[in-house]
């Protein structure tokens, strides 16, 4: 089971408002909870609270769990829908759970001064559905006009400065941003480039498609405190799609250093996407695609898994 619900709409009150509203919907929440578990006929559930400590920490003890696993797959802190509130309610969160799973070594490095019992578990892939672009590529002719992709969220993670380079130093290359467009000041900047576009967002099942028209793709990420506790989920769905992939090295990325190129400075990350777009030695492809195929979600639950049976065999001795 995972608490619900979303800071945004209460992030801006005081403390001492933001608490005393809490109490109530949290009482609310569990008797809700309670009628469901009865009508399930379930006991002592294994709690997964998936980033909510705010709702977290007053439902601790409340179900009759036997154990509780805090789930973290960002940096609180630098969320602007709950980072007033979280940063405050996780730190006690922390140390009151039985066991925290995070989905980046830094995350894992960070959390684990509050919870010793933080395990990493890494953002997987959807490998079937990234692994379809790869076969659709392969019935392609090839074009000498090349296109280089970014897929999911475009915000204040990407560094304008770095892609407005890379896009005037290949003005005869493609450069597509596939989802939403969060940061306005990285719009203003490319927009005015016939080679940039910005594409919404798709359908899970229209990516391959999509995907198949890419040469290459990329992860022009600043590198940042916030930055360096994301393990980035969009690079094994490239490998699983056979791109080379280009990124810079705004987080711990060691177990791809072999598969992909990291580059800190505009220059050189120019020159390794030019350099990517010729990269279809079917030996490399195929190395991507395996190692994309060791990352995909089936392994990660597996993982997850583990840990959640070394988490209630560990409570039931205790």
């Amino acid at each position: 089971m995972a608490a619900p619900g979303n800071g945004s709409c209460v992030n801006w009150m005081s403390d001492s408002y933001h608490d005393t509203f809490l109490q109530i919907n949290t009482k609310r929440l569990a008797n809700g909870l309670r009628e469901v578990m009865k009508e399930l006929g379930m006991q002592s559930p294994l709690i997964i609270n998936a980033f909510n400590p705010v709702q977290g920490l007053p439902l601790l003890h409340k179900l009759g769990e036997v154990a509780t696993i805090y789930y973290c797959f960002d940096e609180i802190s630098a969320e602007a829908w709950m980072g007033k509130h979280g940063a405050r309610y996780e730190k006690k969160y922390l140390k009151a759970v039985d066991a925290v799973v995070t989905t980046s070594e830094a995350l894992q490095q960070f959390k684990s001064q509050e919870q010793p019992r933080t395990f990493c578990v890494k953002n997987g892939a959807n490998f079937d559905l990234f692994y379809k672009a790869h076969l659709l590529k392969s019935q392609k002719p090839k074009s000498e006009n090349k296109t280089i992709g970014y897929l999911g969220t475009a915000d204040n993670r990407i560094d304008g400065e770095l892609v407005e380079r890379c896009v005037q130093d290949m003005p005869q290359h493609r450069f597509e941003f596939l989802g939403p467009v969060n940061d306005d000041t990285l719009k203003e900047c490319l927009s005015g480039y016939s080679n940039v576009i910005f594409t919404p967002s798709k359908r899970p099942e229209e990516l391959p498609q999509a995907l198949s028209e890419w040469d290459a793709a990329m992860i022009p990420f600043v590198c940042n405190e916030h930055t360096y506790t994301i393990y980035p989920l969009k690079i094994n769905e490239y490998l699983a799609a056979g791109l080379p992939v280009v990124t810079t090295p705004f987080s711990i990325l060691k177990d791809f250093e072999d598969i992909v190129s990291i580059e800190s400075t505009a220059e050189a990350f120019s020159k390794s996407l030019q350099k990517a777009l010729e990269s279809t030695d079917p030996v490399e492809v195929k190395q991507r695609i395996e190692m994309a195929r060791g990352n995909s979600w089936a392994h990660r639950a597996k993982e997850f898994r583990s840990i959640i049976e070394q988490i209630v065999d560990w409570k039931l001795v205790s």
